[in-house]
């Protein structure tokens, strides 16, 4: 399982020109990046910006070889959906390159982001309300992760799951689902209760965090190079 507490500390730890420019470029950056993967219809430039943005995790001193792993689970996903279609090497290679290329930008955004600048840019653009709530269901999602993973270990050590034992193997899940469910609600109303004792009342906490900076113009660049690319290279 993804360790989110490693890649929110690579995301307020680190020190690179990444790190140093405002959340509004780097979003526009994700943007560029998505809007040349869509627009594409050839691999060779994809290719190449898929490149770009290796050069830049690595250059910003970001773990490359970790987030250029964790794009690559994309392409299971992109491989899977290209067995029910008809083409030759160059059109899966083109589908996987769609999905690895916006993968790979997003974790760079990611990972050189504090999630509550990224929460307190959306909140510019949305009620309050509806921020705060993503805010909320960000951080449950993955408390409730984490007890998944920790209940599907638990069945394993104690003999609840059997491979021949369809009823059995039912059983014990829905039931510890239902755990789950409980310790979930009792979780989020518990980290509710621990924010509104630090000052929580329904505001977002580094709101209209939207200014541009100065190290703006890597993430900016980057994404024009990328378009550029795309929109040259026919």
């Amino acid at each position: 399982m993804m360790d989110v507490a490693r890649i929110d500390l690579w995301a307020a730890s680190g020190s690179g020109p990444l790190h140093r420019a405002s959340v509004l470029a780097k979003v526009i950056f994700l943007l560029l990046v998505v809007t040349a993967a869509v627009v594409t219809h050839n691999p060779y430039p994809l290719a190449a910006g898929y490149v770009v943005l290796l050069l830049l995790v690595a250059s910003s001193r970001l773990p490359w070889f970790k987030v250029v792993a964790l794009s690559l689970y994309s392409a299971v996903f992109a491989l899977l959906y290209g067995l029910s279609l008809r083409g030759g090497g160059q059109a899966y290679a083109l589908l996987i390159l769609k999905a690895i290329t916006p993968a790979l930008a997003m974790l760079t955004l990611i990972v050189s982001t504090p999630y509550p600048q990224i929460f307190g840019l959306l909140s510019t653009v949305l009620p309050e309300l509806l921020s705060a709530g993503l805010f909320m269901t960000y951080r449950t999602l993955f408390i409730l992760l984490d007890m998944m993973d920790n209940f599907a270990m638990s069945i394993r050590l104690r003999g609840g799951f059997s491979p021949g034992s369809l009823y059995k193997n039912g059983s014990n899940i829905s039931k510890g689902i239902a755990m789950l469910l409980v310790k979930a609600v009792e979780r989020a109303s518990r980290l509710y209760a621990v924010m509104a004792v630090r000052g929580y009342h329904g505001s977002m906490a580094q709101a209209g965090a939207g200014s541009f900076r100065r190290d703006d113009w890597l993430p900016l660049g980057t994404g024009i190079m990328i378009l550029a690319l795309v929109l040259l290279w026919r």
